[in-house]
């Protein structure tokens, strides 16, 4: 039997004329179906490596070759999958010559106006999601470029009177309309998620009840040089799976460190149900822009500067939650035993590949799987604000965090295998230490009640004095002894004619750029002790202040 270069070459030779030349081209066009000797075969899953928006499915089929060619047709396939991406290697590295992806049309569902209407809908949801991303992005970066603009105080900007109080009420009014429109933009996109859920639940029912009506096929053409037993592997990337992050973060006690389990919640649709397969998940996206940035020339203009606050705050609970136990400065970190996942840090995300087998249904449900157990060494502390918020909140601090390959999701805490509250932990921040709050424990409290005879405005000639005082009471009602970080603060100066003394800090440091002032406390059990933070405004005598 001619071998496939054999049988071309000798129609090259033999075509001499006109008419075998378009004999010749005929056959050259013939489609792939009808070469060979047709050889069909099932597949099954042995790998997926879930994508945040995508998964590779990973499949290998034994197939019998006869010699010379063969065209190998992978059948029972679920359609729908990204036919572009398909990749095919033999084992024993025979020639592939051609790999062509069909239809099996029982009934094409695809083409049916109700799936092509949810397809388009969806299509469509993920373009606002897209669109909404981009709005919350540039809400943050304008919110952080406010708060980052901190420094301007008194007279050293070099800028009026008029023009430091119309900053000032620039900054008083954008921040919390910012605020809102983040908080409007992000719940936006929660509402688009699960209209995309929705969505894609649709899509899979009709999926599944036509899952015996329509598959895809896979056609290889590859030759052999003799009869044999052959394993064939290849992929394919389908758009219809994607995982998110989540977290448990565990403290079984104050002196021991925390721990926190990386989850990973997996959700496919594909048609297919995957069974006993290997998982890995990776943060990166098969289907981003492949295109590098281009970068174009930057103008500078002149604009005013923004008032802002120091940043770095601890991270709050929505709940109020009671926090039990004893306290210790610092945690030892512990040793985890059993088996690990194993993190691969690609060209451009990271992977990990998660030990054992899974089965995960195509139902379009999130299934939980845990990706890696840290046992994250750290020291907590309490921080009380009353100004703000009359409770004691618990905070663990973790140092170089970023080593952990840590992703935003949401956070579920708990305390003792109590679950205490919910929180989310944002992977974007760029600090050092990360700051956990546990929320607040009853069995600390405070009090902060004004100085009455400390406020007062006296009239020294062309300026008014005001007067004003705060006495902050604190105590510990644990058991054991308890590290506080007492806050605070002094207004600031937003005017060249205004002036704020600080008359009384009780030993507080005071920060000048921002007007906190903190007092770091060690409080023995039943211990107690008061504060006094007063302070002198100096304002011309027709201007007026509001003090909280």
């Amino acid at each position: 039997m001619f071998s496939f270069r054999e049988f071309y070459s000798f129609l090259f030779i033999k075509t001499t004329t006109m008419k075998h030349l378009f004999f010749l081209i005929a056959l050259l066009t013939i489609n792939i179906a009808i070469i060979g000797q047709e050889i069909t075969g099932k597949s099954t899953i042995n790998s997926v490596t879930v994508f945040r928006q995508g998964v590779q499915i990973n499949r290998s089929a034994t197939v019998k070759l006869k010699s010379g060619l063969n065209q190998v047709v992978i059948t029972d396939l679920p359609a729908g999958f990204n036919d572009q991406s398909i990749s095919v290697r033999s084992l024993s590295r025979l020639e592939i010559s051609a790999v062509q992806y069909r239809t099996d049309y029982t009934q094409d569902y695809e083409s049916s106006p109700a799936y092509l209407e949810l397809k388009n809908k969806l299509e469509t949801t993920f373009r606002l999601k897209e669109d909404e991303t981009v709005v919350l992005n540039s809400l943050k970066d304008e919110e952080n470029m406010i708060l980052a603009n901190k420094n301007i105080t008194g007279t050293n900007t070099g800028l009026t009177a008029e023009q430091l109080v119309k900053m000032s009420d620039f900054y008083r009014t954008r921040l919390p309309e910012l605020k809102n429109k983040i908080l409007a933009s992000t719940r936006k996109i929660t509402d688009i998620d699960k209209e995309i859920t929705r969505l894609q639940k649709q899509m899979n029912e009709i999926s599944s009840k036509n899952n015996q009506q329509y598959k895809g096929e896979i056609v290889i053409l590859v030759e052999s040089k003799k009869t044999m037993d052959e394993l064939i592997e290849f992929s394919y990337i389908d758009p219809r799976a994607s995982w998110v992050t989540s977290y448990d973060l565990r403290l079984e006690s104050l002196q021991k460190p925390l721990n926190l389990q990386y989850k990973g919640k997996v959700r496919q649709t594909t048609g297919e149900d995957w069974k006993d397969v290997q998982l890995a998940l990776a943060t990166g996206n098969p289907q981003f822009n492949m295109q590098f940035p281009v970068i174009n020339p930057w103008f500078l203009y002149y604009t005013a500067p923004l008032f802002g606050y120091e940043a770095g705050a601890p991270m709050m609970l929505d709940e109020v939650v009671q926090v039990r136990g004893s306290i210790n400065v610092r945690a030892e970190k512990e040793e985890a035993a059993g088996e690990v996942t194993v993190a691969k840090e690609n060209v451009t995300f990271m992977e990990f590949s998660l030990p054992g087998k899974y089965a995960i249904p195509s139902d379009g449900k999130e299934h939980e799987f845990k990706v890696q157990d840290n046992t994250l060494p750290g020291f907590y502390r309490y921080i009380a604000v009353p100004k703000l918020d009359n409770k004691v909140y618990l905070v663990a601090n973790v140092e170089d965090w970023s080593k952990y390959n840590l992703a935003s999701g949401n956070m579920k805490l708990f305390f003792e295998s109590t679950f205490i509250g919910n929180n989310y932990f944002d992977a974007n921040i760029v600090t050092d230490t990360l700051s956990i709050s546990l929320g607040p424990d009853i069995a600390i409290s405070t009090t902060r009640e004004k100085l009455k005879d400390l406020k007062k405005t006296r009239f020294l000639s062309n300026k008014k004095q005001i007067q004003s005082g705060w006495e902050i009471t604190i105590r510990n009602n644990k058991t054991v002894e308890a590290e506080i970080l007492l806050q605070d603060q002094i207004p600031l100066s937003t005017d060249g004619e205004m002036t704020v003394e600080a008359d009384e800090l009780s030993g507080g440091k005071l920060n000048k750029e921002t007007g906190v002032v903190e007092w770091n406390l060690k409080l023995k059990p039943g211990e107690s002790v008061k504060k006094v933070i007063a302070y002198t405004i100096k304002i011309p005598k027709d201007k007026q202040v509001v003090l909280n």
